[in-house]
């Protein structure tokens, strides 16, 4: 008992009723009223988690000098709160259930055979489908009132009054004026004419309908339902007085392995009133006898009497239970009735005997009167992948495909039945594939144009295949080839009459520089003889046409090639540059295969007053990957002796240093070079300074001076650094060309410097194992990036 004190003290002082301890007698001085709905929910949570009862609160409260007036105000408070969390407390309840229900319908199924699943088992553990109890609904006509029950009355009319009223556990409620009037037992519309007539002793209205009278439910009371028998979570549940059968299975988890979902019985007062089938709402969707329960009902879950298994092909399969004097059919209909692809007219049924198993026969006529045993097993296999009365047709028809063998379908009529034969049919043979009567197949031919005529005719039989070829589909991939001057070259299919005009035609035609007074067609030999000889395995041929492609044609035959060259000497128009210092830079057309420099030069006028002629390049593009190459390697090669002729460049095009004062005062010397297309020629203006790069301490641009030599542009640069390689020293001129440092006897001999001239001395290689300095580092970043830019800059 100090238990339940320390509880009630320990809910309602841990959320601030009061601010300082008391001790056990002052627990007799709370004031029920004076709680709040937390405090009394606070309460109960424990008192519930400590295992007590509201009866054995009660009379634990009695005893310890509670009044019995705040333990009746406590009592219905608590009964309050509990009516109104019903709803949630018993969705709580139904989640719970159904996990329990849903991990032992998982170890049962796994304790059958191969997953297949009792027909309803999945009603009661669905997440979808709670059966959840609505207490939302109008006050029902027929609900019997019980202790608990809270009633609303409300007088309207000439009189206005309202009464909430809650039913006492003696049966009655209390109205001033009126008295004690006993209401239990009775429904909702026998309390509502009592009260009426009870009311009417003080309200003098409602004799006249002056005065009018509404009863509803406020509140309602809870009932326990017992469940025993073969359920999942068999016990006492307690339920809103409003439930039914169905709400009691959901809560309990439904039927276990054992139990029986055909017969469900509700026993009222040691009486069955109602016995539940559940098939009935899985069939039907009604729920038969789902009567609303009342306190103290007791729902016994029988044991399945009989038990059958479907498999193969029904729509449903699995553990079906049947009731005494079913049938095969009834258990169709369970199963929602055949797949389309079952095989219906004969069912095979695996049956127990006292001493073992049987198998019978169920014929299509019999499924209504074969009743089904406890244990029995029906199995339904599909139709055969085989038909009856097929015959098929492929090839050189206009409808190929599947057809029906009639009686007595000959060949003649199965081609008619397909539209007739395609232009294309091969007419000489056919070929039909048949089974024999082992299952092997043989292989029969016929003369297609024969059976069309009617000099002969086949009689077809079931699965006979029927195969009529195409001319077009046995001939060789005939092709003919065109190379050369015509717009689009190729591959081309060959067609009956195709001749040399018509592939002209369809490879779009001739080029402006075809080469028509000597066509060349190569043809296959295909004469035997000649081609045993070994010395020839093709004929050349030669023709000519016109450029409109008419006059007489040359007809091909399938495999030949046609190759059409251009016309000697044809070259289309060539360009080049002249940019810079001249009187009329810009572009000319080349007239002759032997045009030079000097003579573009004259064509531009001749060089003007600022022209610097030994400062001028030409720019050539690498025509070829050949010519890329060898250019590449010449660089290389230069490079690796300190000589540098021409400057390769990534956009596959190269500086060529010319000398253009020798040009222009020697036409067509060795100097003077032979122009191609796309060839840009550049004559700068003078420059005025010498730029100085590499192993020197000041890289920079010195004025020039043509008194001076290479020493005074090093010395004016700061002088050679200590990694400064100096007899590699190399000169590139304005014009691309280069002059290395020579040595004669033990004397170096620096290049001549002139105008735009850039100097650059390397570094000398590194010894192994040794490391550079942080001048040196920077030494050679620095000729890096000017070397990068000497380059860049010659390109430009």
């Amino acid at each position: 008992m100090k238990k339940f004190l320390f509880i009630l003290f320990f809910s309602l002082t841990s959320i601030g009723l009061y601010s300082q301890s008391i001790g056990f007698q002052e627990i007799k001085d709370i004031k029920v009223d004076n709680l709040t709905d937390a405090q009394i929910k606070n309460f109960v949570d424990k008192t519930t988690k400590d295992g007590y009862t509201i009866e054995q609160l009660e009379e634990q409260a009695l005893q310890n000098d509670i009044p019995a007036e705040e333990w009746q105000k406590l009592k219905a408070r608590i009964q309050k709160l509990s009516v109104s969390e019903k709803s949630k407390e018993y969705a709580t309840h139904e989640s719970v259930s159904r996990d329990i229900q849903h991990q032992e319908q998982v170890l049962y199924r796994h304790d059958t055979d191969a997953g297949r699943r009792i027909y309803g088992s999945s009603l009661f553990n669905a997440a979808n489908l709670t059966f959840e109890p609505n207490l939302r609904l109008p006050t029902p006509e027929n609900y019997v009132l019980g202790p608990d029950d809270e009633l609303i009355i409300s007088i309207y009319g000439l009189s206005e009054n309202n009464y909430r009223l809650t039913i006492s556990p003696e049966g009655v409620v209390y109205i001033s004026d009126i008295g004690q009037i006993h209401v239990s037992g009775l429904t909702v519309a026998q309390a509502k004419k009592l009260l009426t007539s009870k009311l009417a002793l003080i309200y003098g209205g409602i004799n006249y309908d002056k005065t009018f009278v509404s009863l509803t439910l406020g509140n309602i009371r809870s009932i326990k339902v017992i469940v025993v028998g073969e359920a999942f979570r068999p016990g006492t549940y307690t339920l809103p007085s409003v439930a039914s059968v169905f709400n009691t299975l959901n809560a309990c988890g439904g039927p276990n392995r054992n139990g029986s979902f055909r017969e469900i019985k509700i026993i009222r007062n040691n009486t069955t009133i109602a016995v539940v089938d559940v098939y009935d709402f899985l069939l039907t969707g009604e729920l038969k006898n789902n009567i609303q329960l009342q306190d103290q009902d007791v729902l016994k879950i029988e044991p399945y009497k009989k038990r059958i298994e479907l498999k193969g092909e029904f729509k449903n399969t699995g553990y079906f239970e049947a009731k005494e004097g079913e049938s095969f059919l009834n258990m169709i209909t369970y199963a929602g009735g055949f797949t389309t692809n079952a095989y219906k007219d004969k069912i095979v049924v695996f049956r127990n005997t006292e001493k073992e198993r049987k198998v019978d026969d169920v014929a299509f006529n019999d499924f209504g009167s074969f009743l089904v045993e406890d244990g029995d097993v029906f199995e339904v296999n599909p139709l055969l992948n085989r038909f009856e009365n097929r015959v098929q047709i492929t090839g050189a028809v206009f409808r190929p495909g599947t057809y029906a063998l009639s009686n007595d379908l000959t060949l003649q009529q199965l081609i008619e039945k397909a539209d007739g034969l395609r232009e294309d049919a091969f007419l000489h043979r056919g070929t039909i594939i048949r089974e024999k009567d082992n299952k092997e197949t043989e292989m029969l031919s016929f003369n297609v144009d024969d059976v069309i005529s009617g000099k002969s005719n086949i009689l077809l039989k079931k699965e006979d295949i029927v195969s009529i070829a195409s001319v077009l589909e046995m001939q060789e991939a005939r092709k003919v080839s065109i190379l050369g001057e015509v717009k689009t070259p190729g591959e081309y299919n060959y067609h009956e009459s195709m001749s040399l005009q018509d592939l002209i035609f369809s490879a779009g035609g001739l080029k402006e520089d075809a080469e028509v007074n000597n066509i060349e067609i190569y043809r296959l030999e295909t004469n035997p003889e000649i081609l045993k000889t070994g010395e020839q395995i093709a004929k050349r041929h030669t023709y000519t046409i016109n450029k409109n492609l008419d006059g007489l044609d040359f007809t091909l035959v399938p495999h030949d090639n046609v190759i059409i060259r251009p016309v000697s000497g044809y070259t289309e128009i060539k360009k080049v540059m002249v940019e810079g210092e001249v009187l009329f830079p810009g572009n000319y057309i080349l007239t002759s295969h032997r045009e030079r420099i000097s003579d573009i030069i004259k064509k531009a006028g001749g060089l003007n007053t600022f022209a610097y002629s030994e400062g001028a390049f030409m720019v050539r593009k690498l025509s070829s990957s050949i010519a890329r190459e060898k250019i590449e390697q010449v660089v290389n090669e230069s490079v690796a002796k300190g000589l540098v002729d021409t400057i390769h460049s990534e956009k596959s095009e190269a500086i060529v240093g010319i000398n253009l004062e020798e040009i222009l005062r020697y036409p067509g010397s060795k100097w003077d070079l032979y122009l191609e297309d796309g060839d840009i020629i550049s004559i700068p203006k003078e420059l005025q300074t010498v730029q100085v790069t590499g192993q020197v301490l000041l890289p920079s641009l010195v004025r020039y001076d043509k008194r001076r030599s290479f020493e005074y542009y090093i010395d004016h640069s700061g002088g050679f650094a200590p990694s400064a390689l100096k007899r590699k020293s190399y000169v590139v001129y304005a014009n691309g060309e280069t002059q290395a440092t020579r040595r004669i006897l033990f004397f170096k001999k620096y290049p001549d410097i002139k105008p735009g001239a850039k100097i650059h001395v390397p570094e000398k290689p590194k010894r192994e194992g040794e490391r550079m300095s942080i001048g040196e580092t920077v030494a050679l970043t620095s000729s890096l990036v000017t070397v990068t830019a000497l380059i860049i800059s010659l390109f430009k």
